[in-house]
C-alpha cells in the first residue's frame, strides 16, 4: 500500500497526539506504533514523553527509540540505566545496544554490576551489538556471572565481536 506524504504526516500527527491520551495503554500503543513505523520525525515527541508516569509507556517509548536507532536519545537513555524498575533498565540497555554508539560503553559496563540478572544479560547483549573489542575483558569476566543467562549472552557477544573482526 502506497501512502502519500499527506497520509504519512496525518498518521504521524495523530500518533504523536495520542502520546498524551489519558490511558497509559493507549499511550504505550502509540509509542509502539511510532517505533514500528520507524517514523524518525516522531523523535522529539517520544523524547518529550520519556518521563511518563506510567512504566508501561516509558518502556514502549524506550523500545520505540531502539527501533528508530535514535542517537539523539542517548543523553536521556543513560540515566534510565539506573531506574528503579529493572525492566526499564534492561530496555534502556537494549536500546543503547541497538543505537550502537561506542560512547555508551562505559555506562553499559557499569550495568554489568546490576542486581538483576536480566539487566546484566541485556547489557552484555548490548555490548555485543556495539561490537567494540575494548569490551572483551569485561565480557570474559561475565562468563563467571551467577546467572546462566548472563553467561550465555556473554559467550554470544564475545563470538559476535570476534566474528566481525575476522
Amino acid at each position: 500500500m502506497t501512502q502519500t506524504l499527506a497520509q504519512q504526516q496525518l498518521v504521524l500527527n495523530t500518533l504523536c497526539q495520542t502520546l498524551a491520551d489519558p490511558e497509559p495503554q493507549v499511550r504505550a500503543k502509540a509509542a509502539e506504533s511510532l517505533g514500528r513505523l520507524e517514523l524518525q520525525a516522531a523523535l522529539p515527541n517520544l523524547l518529550a514523553q520519556l518521563n511518563d508516569p506510567s512504566p508501561l509507556v516509558r518502556l514502549s517509548i524506550i523500545q520505540a527509540l531502539g527501533q528508530l536507532r535514535a542517537a539523539a536519545a542517548i543523553p536521556q537513555l543513560i540515566p534510565l540505566l539506573l531506574d528503579e524498575i529493572p525492566e526499564i533498565r534492561a530496555a534502556a540497555a537494549d536500546t543503547l545496544g541497538k543505537i550502537g554508539n561506542e560512547h555508551t560503553i562505559d555506562y553499559l559496563l557499569t550495568t554489568l554490576n546490576d542486581n538483576t540478572p536480566t539487566v546484566r544479560a541485556t547489557a552484555v547483549q548490548a555490548l555485543g551489538e556495539i561490537g567494540s573489542e575494548a569490551t572483551i575483558p569485561s565480557l570474559l569476566q561475565a562468563f563467571q556471572d551467577a546467572s546462566d543467562t548472563v553467561r550465555i549472552h556473554a559467550i554470544e557477544s564475545v563470538s559476535k565481536i570476534y566474528a566481525r573482526e575476522a
